[in-house]
């Protein structure tokens, strides 16, 4: 029997997860069994065996209080960090829509109808991308913080349990880097298309507002 009971287990592989920002491969490497397994056990499915127990308490001991021993968690971005594609369009900018002098032609209505549907459209697709690449922006910072805790953390005693932490370390450091090769560049390619559907949202915006009175 493991020294966690299931409802513990549960907890805590979830909060190990998470807070050290682990793809459930990554810790089926290191506790020794099969993605599918830790699936079983992050749900309740399957209990830990107790040959295990060491290695997940090895992680679990680093967590923030009160579930490990380590130091407190740095907060989280907010959740308005994250683009959400529901959120409401800002007011319409002036300054085209005063464009046409009074008395003016009357635009025709379809261009303007036309390019709202496209407009629509590419916000929709550039503000879905946005908020994936936000989202995984902040689990690459989690896993991040995460590696660097793991890594100068104390490794087990045990040799054998030494020598595999040390290889799931170097695997961890390695998906990192093939999962973020260059952090600078993904956060100003973030910037860019957050810009993009600023401008989409902003031209969304006014052409509904010209289409309605046309």
């Amino acid at each position: 029997m493991s020294t966690f009971s299931t409802d513990s287990e549960v907890n805590i592989i979830t909060a190990v997860r998470a807070h050290f920002g682990l793809s459930v491969r990554q810790l089926a490497s290191y506790l020794g069994v099969s993605a599918g397994f830790v699936s079983h056990l992050e749900t309740g499915r399957k209990g830990l065996p107790a040959a295990l127990a060491p290695r997940l308490t090895v992680l679990s001991r680093l967590l923030p209080p009160p579930l490990g021993q380590g130091p407190p968690a740095p907060p989280e971005p907010p959740e308005s960090a994250i683009y959400d594609t529901l959120a409401p369009l800002p007011a319409p900018d002036a300054l085209l829509a005063a464009t046409e002098l009074s008395g003016a032609t009357t635009p025709a209505p379809e261009p303007l109808r036309q390019r709202l549907r496209d407009a629509r459209q590419q916000l929709l697709q550039y503000g879905q991308r946005l908020a994936q690449q936000q989202s995984r922006a902040v689990l690459l910072a989690r896993r991040r913080r995460g590696v660097a805790q793991l890594q100068t953390a104390p490794f087990p005693t045990e040799p054998a349990e030494t020598a595999r932490y040390a290889r799931w370390l170097g695997e961890l450091a390695t998906d990192l880097a093939r999962d973020e090769p260059d952090p600078t560049q993904a956060a100003a390619d973030r910037l860019l298309l957050a810009a993009r559907v600023a401008a989409l949202r902003a031209e969304v915006a006014l052409l509904a507002e010209l289409s309605s009175g046309s």
